[in-house]
Formats: C-alpha cells, structure tokens, sequence
C-alpha cells in the first residue's frame, strides 16, 4: 500500500508542478519549485512511515495480548493441526511451542473423550455453527495430570468467507471445580449432620431399651438354648446400629482438633498389638519398618489413632486367609509419612476414586458405613495433610498419609 501511495504521488508531480507555475509565475526560479516537490515527497514518505509504525505497535500490541494470555490460546489449520500455542497453552498442559507446532490435537484429548467422539464433536460445531463456547470437559497435561477446562472455539474466514481454520481459547478451571466439589460435599454434610441428629435423638432411647431388655434377659439363659442365640443376636444388631449412627454422629459434626506432641511410632505400635486379637481366624502377618529417629509430631493422637485403625482393619478385611500387613513410617524435617500396605484383594481401579465419599462401601452388609475412610480424609484434611491410596487387584493395597511436623 505505501509503495502504491509513492508511485501514485511520481503521478502527480508534474500536475502540481505546472499548477504551481501558474499560481506564481515566474515569482519563483526552477530550483525553488523542485524545492517545493522534494519537500512534499519527503513529507509524504515521513507520513507514510509513521503509518507503518503505527500499524506495527498496533499489531504487536495485539499480538502480545494473544501469547502472553493466562489463558491457553490455540490455532488449528482446517486438517486440525496445530499453528498457534501461546504460553498460557505452555504453562497449562506442559508442552513448549516447538512440541506442539503441527501436532493434531487430539493428544490433548483423555482416551475416553476420544472414544466418546469429543474430536469430532467440537470440529462439526465449528464448521456447522462457526462457534462454540464455554465447553466444559476434561484435557491431558504431559505430565499425565489430568485438566478440568472450559473451551470456546471460533473459526477463522478469509475475504472469500471461506473457513482457513479455528482459534481455540481453553481456561483451567480445575481448581474452580475441586472448589465446586467441595462446597456441595459441605452442603451435604450439614444436611447430613441436621438429619442424623434428628435420627439420633429418635433412636438412642428405644435402642438402649431394646439392648438393655435383651442384657437383661441374657443373664437367666445358658448358651445352649434356643433363646440364647436370639437374645445375643438382638443385642449385637442392637450395638451394630448404635455404633452406625457414633459413625453418623462423628462424620456430621465439626472436627475439633487438639494437636499435642506424640509419637507416632509409639501410636503405630499400639495399635498393631490391639489389631493382633482382631484376626478373626486369619493368618495374618504384620511387618513393622518404623524410623529409628523419627522424633515427635504434634497431633491429635485420639483422631489420627482412629485413621490408622481403620485402615489397618480395612486391610485385615481385605485378607482372605492368609497375608500380611505391613507399616512404614518415615520423615524430613517438614513432615512425617505413613504407609500402610496389605496383601488383600485390593480395590478395583473404577472404585479408586470414590472409596473416600461419604457412604460408600464394597462390603457385605453389617461390615462397615462406609465412613470409615470419609472419616480418614476429614481428620488428616484438618491437620494440614494428605492422604491417597494405590491398589492392585489380587495383589492388595497401600495408603500413604502425610503429616505436617
């Protein structure tokens, strides 16, 4: 355009110049008319240049808001290849700009999103709508983590209106859901704690009756006859369902946490020597590998207590006939950690991620409420810390909790 506009003006230069001759006639000399044109074209070409330095701030300021973006800004030719990775797109999923340049983007894509047909999804919305936005799905980073993003995608025409490809703009909202989750998770507990504490309240005196009757009643009967059985039945539902609704009552309530310098190698092995008259016929093997000079950690030893005997008995239950149960303690000068493994069934991969929600339970009916580990994660939750589990089927399970000093 600027050269179009200098061979326009080449034009002109012979009409100006014999327009000025006849404005001024011979009151000017040849050299002060070529003066005059010169003074033009350079003005002109000055002009011109800060044009083209206008123009060149004006795109670089675009261009700089495009890949600076927090947001991962992406461009994809019409065969869905990858032309445009800014550094939002970088510091999301991992990969520089010279990994992704002419990838196909389906190695952002989970396997079950692309065997739900989630790639050919968003590329049909684009080409029919010529739009799409606020997407909610799930992506891959390199490291294997997985993204919780929201997704608008838009296509890119040229003057003809013919689609050249599509820009991708994806935001992380990871932590946006894992807030979401955790505000309904608190909504339901204090639903929770407002129903069972109706529950308790109905049931605590017509239980400790029924209970206290059968006790009663227990004492006038030998073990061979036939009311014993029933009686001591009665008596054992009878405490199974109280003991339900302390679980209940526990999970509802606000945690109070009194923290006070313990060992914990000393708590470890307590409850080892409590959990070796819980076998229940099992041949079962505990194997200790607990840090000399561990030292002590401020914690609630009544709480974390309760973590651990859980698990311990959650592996023992885990068992068939014969395995093992083994504890493992160590530490740096920030935290402590605490494995627990057994040799036990193990947890199937798709339960892996729900054995923590309130209520759930893989055991048989009387063995458990399913708050067990719900009740795990609140207490290690309130003391800064963290727990996860690992698990293979047949070949048993370890849980990993971390402990702040």
């Amino acid at each position: 355009m600027e050269q179009l506009i200098i061979a326009e003006y080449d034009k002109y230069k012979t009409a100006i110049l014999e327009a000025l001759r006849n404005r001024f006639e011979s009151k000017l000399s040849d050299e002060e008319y070529n003066f005059i044109l010169e003074t033009l074209g350079t003005s002109l070409k000055d002009m011109i240049q800060l044009m083209r330095e206008g123009k060149s701030a004006h795109e670089k300021f675009f261009s700089d808001i495009i890949l600076n973006s927090i947001d991962a800004i992406i461009g994809f030719d019409n065969d869905s290849k990858i032309f445009l990775w800014n550094k939002g797109a970088e510091n999301i999923f991992g990969y520089t700009r010279q990994e992704m340049a002419g990838r196909d983007f389906e190695v952002l894509l989970p396997e079950h999103k692309l065997k739900q047909g989630e790639k050919d999804f968003l590329i049909n919305e684009v080409i029919e709508h010529g739009f799409l936005a606020n997407f909610e799905t799930e992506r891959i980073a390199k490291n294997g983590s997985k993204l919780n993003v929201s997704i608008t995608r838009f296509a890119v025409y040229n003057e003809q209106h013919e689609m050249i490809g599509s820009v991708g703009i994806v935001r992380d909202i990871t932590k946006v859901k894992k807030l979401e989750k955790e505000l309904r998770e608190k909504e339901n507990l204090a639903l929770i704690g407002e129903v069972v504490s109706s529950i308790a309240h109905s049931l605590s005196n017509p239980l400790n009756i029924i209970s206290g009757n059968a006790d009663y009643l227990l004492l006038d009967k030998r073990e061979n006859e036939k009311e014993y059985e029933e009686l001591k039945t009665i008596v054992e539902e009878a405490t199974r369902i109280t003991r339900s609704i302390r679980h209940l009552l526990n999970f509802s309530r606000p945690l109070t946490i009194s923290k006070q310098e313990n060992k914990m190698n000393d708590v470890i092995n307590e409850i080892i020597k409590n959990c070796k008259y819980l076998t229940d016929g099992k041949t079962i093997h505990f194997k200790k590998q607990l840090e000399k000079d561990l030292g002590a950690t401020r914690f609630d030893k009544a709480q974390v207590q309760e973590v651990l005997t859980n698990i311990i008995t959650n592996g023992m239950q885990a068992i068939q006939k014969e395995g093992e149960i083994k504890v493992k303690t160590s530490g740096d000068e920030r935290n402590i950690y605490i494995e627990i493994s057994d040799t036990g069934s193990g947890i199937p991969k798709e339960n892996l991620d729900r054995i923590f929600m309130p209520f759930f339970s893989s055991k048989e009916y009387g063995k458990g409420t399913g708050l067990g580990l719900s009740i795990a994660k609140k207490v290690i939750k309130e003391h800064e810390g963290n727990i996860s589990v690992k698990s293979h089927i047949g070949k048993g399970t370890t849980f990993s909790i971390k402990l702040p000093r």
